[in-house]
């Protein structure tokens, strides 16, 4: 049986190429039309149920879903035209499928690889139309019609089809440029002002651009006004083969519509802004360009580089997305529309000065660049790139072919002697200068005898054959880290030209019709480095005057010179403003660096101002997992909230303080806070704030803090859950309500009840619409532990992939630290000890605070290794946890740690440490009630020969233990998938005895087998 599915241009199935008659029900073609665009047509039954009904839970869809299975079968008349099994769908499973799509795309794929362009008109003439015309708006459409539709405009491009580009896009420039040019050399003076006037009118109704250079002068030398532009006369020696690569770049995104990233890096002054300038000039003609640069701005704009892309071309989608805010949720979608209309060269300069939301917009990019027709250019020093640089991680996830490496190295002696043409020793010259490109232009523009000794020796030199006002004017241009618009340059030489014009003759600025700026970041360096702070203060706020006459000031730009320039009360008015832009865009790292400048000139104000600017530090340091600092901010917030006498911003400044006292000390001392926070709301009829008190309530009692897969009983923490749950809805709270629907499912698992599971998995989808990454990487991070504690290790680990996911996508360290501590938990309790103690490792080695996550990590690391016979190490690795006071104080790390110290006496033969180490731990689990903890000292202490009563609350597998019940207690960890322990019951018992010691064998577990 042969079945042909056609989704281009219209549906239709054929079978032994006869047409099936019409599906009689409308989701019986979407499941059709679904599975026929899976790879191997096959699909799991939670992926179409969230295709076909997103709002549904699987189990609400699954009706729905075995209906339209009933129905997809009838059209065809095969019983097994789509088959349901093992929770998967397939299409006509075991027959020959022929999808015109794939038949399409892998012709073009084909085509657009070989080059060839009778072979591109040959895969476009296989797509007669659209994907499934008529359907444009169902979501599950969008991903391949897009797709479908990049192809197609790749092979008419390739294929010279520009009629029909056109038809498909009537704003393509490059058509439009084709089909001029080729009027021009056919002496069709009538056709190519036709189709000049056709491109203006369409760029402008479209694009709000006018036609390029090119463009104008095509149609002036038709006009008879002048000759072809003349080339570009830029002097660039020794980067032939950088530029020959980076055409190629562009010309094989223009022949395969498939994108690049590239990395063009050098250290300052290697000349990679002139390598750009000549790349730009040459293929301008034949690609859209979009520029934009990083500033070293005290806290970087966000989004700095896209605002440079917006601002010029004002009007489109990106610059409305940044004006409302710049949430991810908008400029993301803008940007894709921007750059996937159209082959583009997006060049992005100085991008190891790219803030947060920067990178994770190139993130964004760079993840979908093989689908999109884009170089996506990026320059940089690599040597600023440091080891925990974010860019890294960016570039490290994406795929070697996608990623092109340009670096730009020093030039030559031969090319110092061509520079310098008889003016200097080029020997010497290239000597003191490295061959650094700028530093030897500025040498050779300097002029004297002699060599400089720095560059900087050698920018002045410059510079002081200025006048004085020019010398005055370039000295303010240089508190500006970026370019100034023309309006601001002419305000800060006090509306005289004259300065301006003389700097930029003698190459010190460089400029256009819209913005001037320094030749180089080293020579405005230069200039700074000459002024005094007095001076520097002057500067600076003589550009924050200039800065404060304009209608609509950037935020961020405003603080870097209000705090240079000792201006108080515009950082206190503006800092609160660039804080919030940061964090609406997800840079949580400038959100923080704009408030560690604002809070300190607050000193003096009211506390409430002090308490407010406090809370939303902690906040923002929260998301950047370092907790203590966290910790500290919230703690004087709520010191200055308390004498401000507001109970709101108390209650706020209490909830921030839950959040990060729950890494920062544990979820005892985060109960404190919240407990506060939720009796200072009882009475205030603020449904928000006291659903968020409440939801931080609920964490504080649930099994969150907990890194071992016992779970302490659930029915309080479900307690609060649900009342933040009623609230939240009442209020219409998707953020709490999601984060309530956490705790209501890690109650109920932690109790037994299954569904539980349920409320985790509805809490992911609550998440998912909400446009922060950081509340859907928190559901993932609530419902793979509970998932772990509850025996579902593969449920965990797919909560765990989908959170790792999206923290690759954004900052949010907490979040991905604890997934991969998660794993490692998994990991060990599977007994794949190499894979966790690889992850464990690697979570001591990162960057950042993880504070109490830190000590969990190193308590079970050590406990592996000494299991596996490496006391020595263990006790190394153990040794800094025993010495933080939380290993006393808080009960949720004490526990682990003093578990993994008596395991490690007990392992090593030391039995009679063992009640010492165990005793404080002990005392303060009775304190708390911390059952899970007072269970599994208990039952280590018996191991190493302690007499223990068993207590009559012993938790999990424990109890039975404890009773002296083995087999029994290894039964219950064999169900809940924890090999180790169950192995070690086994071992202890006589019945299992070998049976144990082989599955302690299998995972290597040395030290316990000598010890046993």
């Amino acid at each position: 049986m042969a079945i042909e599915v056609r989704l281009l241009g219209h549906f239709e199935v054929r079978r032994d190429g006869a047409p099936v008659p019409a599906f009689p029900r409308r989701d019986a073609a979407a499941l059709v039309k679904v599975l026929a665009l899976a790879p191997g047509h096959r699909l799991s039954c939670e992926r179409v149920a969230d295709a076909l009904w997103p709002g549904l839970l699987l189990d609400e869809a699954r009706p729905r879903l075995h209906k339209a299975a009933h129905f997809a079968r009838r059209g065809p008349g095969a019983p097994d035209a789509v088959v349901l099994r093992d929770d998967a769908v397939a299409l006509f499973p075991g027959a020959g499928i022929a999808v015109d799509v794939e038949r399409f795309e892998h012709s073009a794929a084909a085509a657009l690889t070989d080059g060839d362009p009778a072979a591109c008109a040959a895969a476009a003439a296989l797509c007669p139309g659209d994907l499934l015309p008529g359907e444009e708006f169902e979501q599950w459409t969008q991903e391949p019609r897009d797709r479908v539709r990049r192809h197609r405009l790749a092979v008419l491009r390739a294929a010279g089809r520009w009629d029909d580009v056109l038809e498909l896009e009537p704003a393509d420039e490059q058509a439009h440029l084709a089909l001029l040019r080729a009027a021009v050399a056919a002496g069709d003076r009538t056709g190519a002002l036709r189709r000049y006037d056709r491109m203006a009118q369409v760029l402008a109704a479209e694009l709000g651009v006018q036609p390029g250079e090119e463009a104008r002068a095509l149609r002036e030398r038709v006009l008879g006004a002048r000759q072809d532009p003349a080339p570009p006369t830029t002097r660039l020696l020794e980067r032939g083969e950088e530029l020959r690569r980076l055409t190629d770049v562009v010309d094989g995104t223009l022949r395969s519509g498939r994108g690049v990233v590239v990395l063009v890096g050098g250290e300052a002054g290697s000349g990679k802004t002139a390598l750009l300038a000549a790349l730009l000039d040459r293929v301008r003609d034949r690609i859209g360009v979009l520029r934009g640069g990083c500033d070293d701005l005290l806290a970087p704009r966000s989004l700095g580089p896209f605002r440079d892309v917006a601002h010029a071309a004002p009007g489109g989608a990106l610059a409305a997305a940044l004006a409302a805010g710049g949430s991810a949720d908008t400029v993301f979608p803008a940007l894709l529309d921007l750059v996937g209309e159209r082959p583009t060269l997006l060049a992005l300069e100085d991008v190891h000065w790219a803030d947060d939301a920067t990178v994770d917009a190139v993130r964004f990019l760079a993840r979908r660049v093989d689908e999109l027709p884009l170089v996506l250019l990026l320059s940089c020093r690599e040597d600023e790139l440091g080891r925990t640089h974010p860019l890294r991680r960016v570039l490290g996830s994406v795929p070697g072919a996608a990623l092109q490496r340009v670096p730009v190295r020093p030039l030559s002696v031969r090319a110092v002697a061509a520079l310098s043409d008889g003016r200097a020793d080029p020997e010497r010259l290239h000597r003191v200068t490295r061959g650094n490109a700028f530093y030897v232009t500025e040498v050779l523009a300097a002029g004297g005898s002699g060599v400089p000794a720095t560059v900087r020796d050698a920018v002045l030199a410059r510079l002081a054959a200025l006048s004085a006002d020019a010398q005055d004017l370039v000295a303010r241009l240089a508190v500006v880290p970026s370019r100034v618009s023309r309006t601001l340059a002419e305000q800060l030489a006090a509306g005289r030209l004259d300065p301006m014009v003389e700097a930029e003759r003698a190459g010190v600025l460089g400029g256009d019709a819209g913005a001037v700026w320094f030749r180089h970041e080293i020579a405005r360096a230069a200039v700074l480095s000459t002024l005094t702070p007095a001076e520097l203060v002057a500067a600076h706020r003589t550009v924050l005057d200039a800065l404060l006459a304009e209608p609509s000031p950037d935020p961020a730009r405003v603080v870097h010179h209000a705090s240079a320039g000792r201006r108080a009360d515009v950082l206190l008015e503006y800092g609160p403003l660039a804080a919030g832009d940061a964090v609406r865009a997800g840079a949580y790292r400038q959100a923080a660096e704009t408030l560690r400048l604002t809070i300190p000139v607050s000193g003096g104000r009211p506390p409430a101002l002090q308490a407010r600017l406090l809370a939303d530090h902690a906040a923002s340091l929260y998301y950047l997992n370092r907790f203590e600092e966290a910790f500290g901010s919230a703690g004087r917030a709520v010191g200055l909230a308390e004498g401000a006498g507001d109970d709101s911003l108390l209650a706020d400044a209490l909830i921030v303080l839950s959040k990060a006292a729950f890494w920062a000390r544990g979820p005892l001392r985060a109960r404190d806070a919240a407990t506060r926070a939720v009796g200072l709301l009882a009475e205030s009829g603020d449904d928000v704030r006291r659903a968020s008190a409440l939801a931080c309530l609920a964490r504080s009692h649930s099994n969150l803090g907990t890194l071992g897969i016992v779970a302490e009983p659930g029915a309080v923490c479900l307690g609060y859950a649900e009342q933040a749950l009623e609230l939240a809805e009442k209020a219409g709270s998707d953020e709490i309500r999601c984060q309530a629907l956490f705790y209501v499912g890690s109650g109920r698992l932690a109790d037994g009840d299954e569904r539980g599971a349920a409320d985790l998995e509805e809490s992911i989808a609550v998440a998912s619409g909400d446009p922060h990454l950081e509340l859907r990487l928190r559901a993932c991070v609530n419902a793979a532990g509970s998932a772990y504690r509850f025996g579902r290790f593969s449920d965990a680990d797919r909560y765990v992939d989908l959170g790792l996911r999206l923290a690759e996508q954004c900052e949010f360290f907490a979040g991905e630290y604890k997934l991969k501590l998660t794993r490692a938990a998994l990991r060990a309790s599977e007994g794949r000890w190499d894979d966790a103690v690889g992850e464990l490792r690697a979570l001591l080695a990162a960057p950042g605070d993880p504070a109490a996550m830190g000590l969990q990590a190193r308590s079970l690391l050590a406990r592996l290794l000494a299991r596996r016979g490496a006391h020595a190490e263990a006790a190394v690795v153990l040794a800094p946890a025993l010495e933080t006071p939380e290993a006393r104080a808080e009960i949720f790390v004490a526990g682990p740690v003093a578990a993994a110290a008596v395991e490690l006496a007990w392992l090593s033969g030391d039995d009679d440490a063992a009640p010492g180490l165990a005793e404080a731990a002990l005392r303060r689990a009775a304190e708390v009630g911390h059952r899970g903890s007072r269970s599994e000292l208990l039952r280590y202490l018996q191991r190493a020969g302690h007499d223990v009563a068993a207590p009559a609350d012993a938790l999990g597998p424990w109890a039975p233990a404890l009773a002296g019940r083995p087999l029994e207690s290894a039964a219950a960890w064999t169900a809940l998938g924890e090999r180790y322990e169950a192995a070690v019951e086994r071992a202890l018992s006589g019945a299992e005895r070998d049976r144990g010691r082989t599955a302690l064998a299998e995972m290597g577990a040395i030290g316990t087998l000598s010890r046993l």
